[in-house]
């Protein structure tokens, strides 16, 4: 088996990788950790993606294996997808219009799982920030409501410009300047209440209004995020494991649709493979 290769989904359109109906407000809520409320694409998801991607679909019960419902008795695949997580989430803010936020619990992970560059900006309290200067107003940053002291590091323009290029998309270009660290805590509020909901209802062809009890809202992961993962490759038939990654590779760059919604715009995002 190869080492484990760092991969990218940087989001055009908000996302929706359902967890199924709640019985809290949100009736259709998106797939989280349950420890720290972060939200996550399962490796299952992206799988199921992948495969059914044209470029891919010359090879796909290779890469991706066959289901044991199949006639075959079913197989493993080449390609091992682990989940994506959140590495940067967008946050309105009051200069600059918007944010990517992170903390250190997510870079630590990112340093253990994709070799990202040790970078410790000490400890953060809950009321303060180290941020990029596009967002600092008046020694002061404020995200959506909430106001926060604006520390400044040296450090944190030296982890812009390694995130920066970890995917090539004119929009996450933009990220110098832009990066703010919070702490852990007001990270995971974040990633719970900046998230979208949006309300759909069915309308009755014959009367033109709504259907009774058709109403429902449904929770989303805002454009502009970025999620991080792992993919690695095992010998399948034969063939070099890394064969298998060189044909992932591909799809750097490519757009690719993942979770629901795919016929009203949802879940667009750029694919990167760092292989």
């Amino acid at each position: 088996m190869t080492e484990p290769k760092p991969y990218f989904l940087f989001t055009h359109t908000p996302l929706h990788v359902g967890a199924g109906p709640s019985v809290g407000y949100v009736d259709l809520p998106i797939q989280r950790e349950p420890h720290t409320r972060i939200p996550i694409v399962p490796g299952s998801s992206l799988k199921g993606v992948l495969r059914d991607h044209p470029k891919l679909a010359g090879n796909k019960d290779a890469l991706f294996g066959v289901g044991a419902g199949d006639s075959s008795g079913g197989s493993a695949g080449a390609l091992l997808i682990g989940e994506a997580r959140v590495l940067c989430f967008p946050v309105r803010s009051a200069k600059g219009s918007f944010a990517w936020i992170t903390c250190p619990l997510v870079l630590k992970r990112a340093q253990r799982d994709i070799g990202l560059a040790n970078t410790s900006f000490g400890d953060i309290g809950e009321k303060e920030v180290v941020a990029g200067n596009k967002v600092i107003l008046d020694n002061k940053v404020v995200l959506e409501e909430y106001t926060f002291a604006a520390k400044t590091d040296s450090r944190l323009a030296e982890l812009e410009k390694e995130l920066a290029v970890l995917v090539n998309d004119p929009v996450w270009q933009e990220l110098p300047g832009r990066l703010v660290v919070v702490a852990d805590g007001v990270f995971s509020y974040f990633v719970q209440s900046a998230c979208e909901i949006a309300q759909h209802v069915a309308i009755d062809d014959e009367t033109g209004t709504a259907k009774e009890g058709a109403l429902f809202n449904e929770e989303t992961v805002p454009s502009e995020t970025l999620f991080y993962g792992q993919i690695a490759a095992q010998q399948i038939n034969g063939k070099p494991a890394t064969d298998a990654l060189k044909e992932l590779a591909a799809l750097n760059g490519k757009p690719i649709q993942v979770g629901g919604g795919e016929t009203t715009g949802l879940g667009w995002c750029a694919f990167a493979l760092k292989a």
